[in-house]
C-alpha cells in the first residue's frame, strides 16, 4: 500500500514501520483507525455524546432528523444494534406507533431508516390531504356565509329602497 503523509502523522507511521516492519497496515481503514486513535478530539467526542443523548425528532422531517443522527453517531463508536435501539426512542410518537405495529425484523440500520422514511413520507402526505380537505371545507363554509349575508343585505337594501320610494310618493 502506497500513501503520502506529512508532519506528525508521517512521524507516527514512520515510527511504527521502524519498530514493527512486519505488521504494517494491510488497508487504508487500518491506517486511518490508528491515526484516529492518536489524533481524535476528545472534546468533540464528549460534545457529540451529549448531543446524541439530547437528540429527538419532535416536529422535524425524518430526513433532517436522520442526517443529524448520522452526523452525531459518526463521531461515536456505537454498533448498529445500539443505534437501532436508540433511534426507536428518538423518533416522534407517530413513527414509534408505526414501528410498534410493524411485524418486520430489521437487521440493519439502513433497512430501518428506509422503513421509517417511507412511513414518514406516507404520513406527511395523509396530513397534507387532510389539511387540504379542511381548507376546501372552510372555503365552502365561508362562501355559504358570504352568500347568505349578501342575500340578507340585498333584502334589507330592497326594503330600504321600497321605504324610500314610499316616502317620496307620499310627499308628492
Amino acid at each position: 500500500m502506497i500513501f503520502r503523509l506529512e508532519d506528525d502523522a508521517d512521524q507516527q507511521i514512520y515510527a511504527k514501520r521502524c519498530v514493527d516492519a512486519l505488521s504494517l497496515y494491510q488497508s487504508l481503514s487500518e491506517l486511518l483507525k490508528h491515526l484516529k486513535e492518536i489524533y481524535e478530539d476528545q472534546n468533540l467526542t464528549r460534545k457529540c455524546c451529549h448531543e446524541y443523548v439530547a437528540l429527538k425528532q419532535l416536529n422535524k422531517f425524518f430526513s433532517s432528523f436522520y442526517s443529524e443522527f448520522t452526523r452525531i453517531f459518526s463521531f461515536l463508536n456505537y454498533d448498529d444494534v445500539t443505534l437501532m435501539n436508540d433511534i426507536q426512542n428518538k423518533i416522534n410518537n407517530r413513527l414509534q406507533n408505526a414501528l410498534s405495529v410493524c411485524l418486520i425484523e430489521f437487521n440493519s440500520l439502513d433497512k430501518l431508516k428506509i422503513f421509517l422514511q417511507d412511513v414518514n413520507n406516507k404520513q406527511r402526505v395523509n396530513y397534507q390531504l387532510r389539511d387540504e380537505q379542511r381548507t376546501v371545507k372552510s372555503i365552502a363554509a365561508s362562501k355559504k356565509r358570504f352568500v347568505s349575508s349578501s342575500t340578507s343585505a340585498s333584502a334589507s337594501t330592497t326594503s330600504y329602497v321600497r321605504l324610500a320610494t314610499f316616502f317620496t310618493l307620499e310627499s308628492e
